[in-house]
């Protein structure tokens, strides 16, 4: 059985290797989101609330070119784990058409640290959707930050029977 294909993405350059790889999700969507607050509460009572969070989101797509031979199946999923997130702006509004990705990029970015008052060197989660301009009659590409995070996991698990 063959292992996993995992990418490690902590920089814009693997984060480039991995997009490549998958084809910037074009044309796939998220399955599945779980957004984990790093927050706690102590014993003594006393909160810690960071607004740092942990995200896991599972890509169902199979538009890339390695993978299961000779096709991909059509349950493969993508699973992508974002540690020390922040940031967080989820847009499911009705105008854009359903979830299918256009569009995926990661960047640079600097942002606030968790809970502190200094700057840090970050990387930002980008997708592109088509949005319908309804009174139009037109569909436009928006492009969107989901989030910031420091870095990533992204593999790819075997498809489900």
């Amino acid at each position: 059985m063959k292992e996993p294909t995992t990418y490690l993405v902590s920089s814009p350059a693997s984060a480039a290797r991995a997009l490549d790889y998958f084809n910037g999700f074009h044309d796939g969507f998220m399955k599945r989101i779980v957004i984990e607050s790093r927050d706690k509460i102590g014993e003594d009572q006393s909160q810690s609330c960071t607004g740092v969070f942990d995200v896991v989101i599972d890509f169902a797509h199979y538009n890339y070119s390695d993978g299961s031979a000779p096709f991909h199946p059509h349950n493969q999923i993508v699973r992508a784990e974002f540690r020390n997130v922040q940031d967080i702006v989820l847009e499911f509004r009705e105008g854009f058409i359903g979830n299918t990705i256009i569009g995926f990029s990661i960047v640079s970015v600097n942002r606030r640290a968790g809970g502190q008052t200094h700057e840090e060197q970050a990387l930002g989660l980008r997708f592109s959707r088509h949005f319908l301009i309804e009174e139009e009659r037109r569909y436009e590409l928006r492009e969107s930050q989901l989030f910031t995070f420091t870095d990533a996991t992204f593999v790819e698990l075997p498809a489900e029977s």
